[in-house]
């Protein structure tokens, strides 16, 4: 295992090539994990810096709106701060409000009132109320998961909590997981939730501008864990028995993860990852696995000073696909459908924030063949995408007033698709 010991004797070398003394360096390094608020809003904040050029023009990943026959159409506005969307059997939409507020979308009409009984949540910055996941037997037990910030800015934690939707008020509600150790910072949080392949619930957690917690495995920060549904540990996590290592973790080494996914029907789980300045990540999630954050990168900070002079490294597993300058990519889906043409199912979807685009990744046999950006600028910052059971893609808005979009065909021939089987 590689702990941060190794990066201050990457921080030394450094020193050593710049002539500059290692105290000097090590000062500068633990000044970043804090992060600025500038730095801190950088990432995901809506005062993100300006990227000037995402691509030369003749870029082909770049889809011209006239070529793509879609348009997003407004289902519902008026959403404060939305993060996350899930879907119900009966094809409501549960939409969440980082304040704390859990909101349902009706037959293309928000609900006014928002659901009762939400956990009280730590909202500042970028943390409060996070995911929504529903239960795969949510028509029997009607049970749904959130993620959220609890606690306060100086020591707060990443829950998740159980609960039963009865009606338009949560009941049964039960904590089930809580983050440790408490930890300063509300911002580069993780926070998705997913179920994997195997049935056990995921969350993604993020560093808080803090990277030597990736490589700590006595710390959740920078990590993914697997837990039970009811809480509990599973017997066969990789690290479960080990005094040097919190048995809930599942992967280390990890920055900020947006995005996980485990329903693709290839048997692996996949998470989205945000880096600093370049360096946003495609990995294939594999038990005990380090992804590297932050001995290896492809990004620097947002001032341009290094992280790591490396890019990879013996025992680190490799992105399989990444960005450089950085979108700022949100979460993950895999599309299934035929709304879209056929040659996009199987394919994975990624909400763009800073780069303010719907990406595309054409997928075979787990590579990425080819990268596509569509609604560029369009509907500004998407921050969450989902696939409904109708097969249509729905995109959120990333804003403190925000609206939930339908992406739709332009024409009858186009949209007279046939229906799901």
């Amino acid at each position: 295992m590689r702990e941060w010991g190794e990066l201050e004797i990457q921080i030394s070398a450094l020193s050593r090539r710049l002539g500059i003394q290692s105290g000097f360096i090590t000062a500068l390094f633990a000044a970043m994990l804090i992060g600025t608020p500038e730095a801190a809003r950088a990432e995901v904040g809506s005062e993100e810096p300006h990227i000037d050029s995402l691509g030369s023009p003749e870029d082909p990943r770049d889809i011209p709106d006239s070529d793509f026959p879609y348009e997003p159409r407004k289902i519902a506005d008026k959403l404060e701060s939305p993060w996350s969307m899930a879907f119900l059997p009966d094809g409501r939409i549960l939409v969440t409000e980082r304040p704390g507020r859990l909101r349902i979308v009706e037959g293309d009409q928000l609900v006014p009132a928002a659901i009762r009984g939400v956990p009280t949540v730590l909202c500042c910055s970028h943390s409060g109320l996070l995911d929504v996941l529903v239960d795969p037997d949510f028509s029997r037990n009607h049970r749904i998961f959130l993620s959220y910030m609890h606690g306060t800015p100086e020591a707060g934690t990443i829950r998740i909590s159980s609960a039963v939707l009865q009606g338009n008020e949560l009941i049964d509600k039960r904590v089930i997981f809580e983050s440790r150790p408490a930890a300063p910072g509300l911002d580069q949080i993780g926070g998705r939730i997913a179920f994997g392949p195997d049935r056990m619930l995921y969350l993604t957690i993020g560093d808080r501008f803090q990277m030597e917690r990736a490589q700590n495995l006595l710390d959740d920060g920078g990590k993914i864990i697997r837990i039970n549904t009811d809480g509990s540990i599973p017997d066969d996590n990789p690290f479960v028995g080990r005094s040097d290592a919190l048995p809930e973790i599942y992967s280390y080494g990890h920055r900020n993860p947006q995005g996980l996914i485990g329903n693709v029907g290839d048997g692996q789980l996949w998470s989205i990852e945000q880096g600093p300045k370049g360096g946003d990540e495609l990995n294939l999630v594999k038990a005990g696995a380090n992804y590297g954050w932050p001995l290896v990168t492809y990004g620097t900070n947002y001032d341009g000073t290094i992280i790591s002079d490396r890019t990879s490294a013996p025992g680190l597993v490799d992105p399989i696909y990444y960005w450089v300058p950085s979108l700022a990519t949100a979460n993950l889906v895999s599309y299934y459908g035929n709304i879209m043409p056929d040659d996009w199912r199987g394919d994975f979807l990624v909400g763009g924030l800073a780069g303010e685009c719907l990406i595309r990744l054409r997928m075979d046999s787990g590579r990425v063949v080819k990268e596509e950006r569509y609604l560029h600028h369009k509907i500004g910052r998407i921050r969450d995408v989902a696939v409904g059971a109708d097969g249509y893609i729905y995109l959120l808005q990333d804003n403190s007033e925000a609206a939930l979009y339908r992406l739709e065909p332009l024409n009858d021939l186009v949209a007279r698709a046939k229906p799901l089987q």
